[in-house]
């Protein structure tokens, strides 16, 4: 009878391992899906206002080109500047990337990864 007991025992342990197997399974695939999702919706978040962002920089430094080529009596001369702003800026963000840009970029991306929203 002891056996008989322990057999079934046995089975019942055997068929609830694999039941919690196949929900851990599904339980991760979830996760990693959530995962993807919330990355995928960052990225074109971020695509979006990248572009919109951009058109911004783009009539603002033609309306601050076209400001300083009128105060300074050269449209040319307006242009250069804000170019040569830009170049500066360009130059400073070049120094600054191995020691300050691609840290932050990596931990951003690392932080959205293992963000826990529940």
């Amino acid at each position: 009878m002891e056996a008989q007991n322990l057999k079934e025992d046995a089975k019942d342990i055997i068929n609830h391992a694999g039941d919690y197997a196949e929900t851990f399974y599904k339980l991760t695939l979830v996760r990693a899906t959530k995962k993807v999702s919330d990355v995928g919706s960052a990225v074109i978040n971020s695509v979006l206002i990248f572009f919109i962002g951009l058109c911004i920089l783009l009539f603002a430094s033609m309306a601050a080109a076209w400001w300083l080529g009128d105060v300074l009596n050269s449209p040319a001369l307006g242009f250069l500047l804000v170019a040569s702003f830009y170049l500066l800026l360009v130059l400073i963000l070049i120094l600054m990337r191995k020691k300050v840009i691609a840290p932050y970029i990596r931990n951003l991306f690392i932080r959205k990864i293992y963000e826990e929203k529940d």
